[in-house]
């Protein structure tokens, strides 16, 4: 599973959009049409496993380590790159 939000260029905003899918490319080309418009700034994605909370089952995803970030470059193709974050003892989010 696959977490993904779009960034504006202000980061006081909140997300410009927000999603979850199954598929990797499949994210990448959601958000991407939204880089080249200009309507986002920044792709974040991050690979998350589902899970229930202990304290009252709801349903929420678990962090893995794994995220891309996707940035329009100056020849305007979104370019990707992959990095490794360690999965904070809060990190869970929550379904909606």
């Amino acid at each position: 599973m696959f977490c993904w939000t779009l960034l504006t260029g202000n980061m006081a905003d909140t997300p410009f959009l927000i999603g979850v899918t199954d598929d990797l490319v499949g994210a990448q080309r959601i958000t991407e049409p939204h880089l080249l418009s200009g309507r986002a700034f920044l792709s974040y994605i991050e690979a998350v496993r589902p899970a229930m909370t202990t304290d009252n089952l709801d349903s929420c995803y678990v962090r893995t380590g794994l995220a891309w970030l996707g940035r329009l470059t100056t020849s305007r193709r979104v370019r990707w790159s992959c990095h490794d974050v360690q999965a904070r003892a809060s990190g869970w989010t929550h379904a909606t």
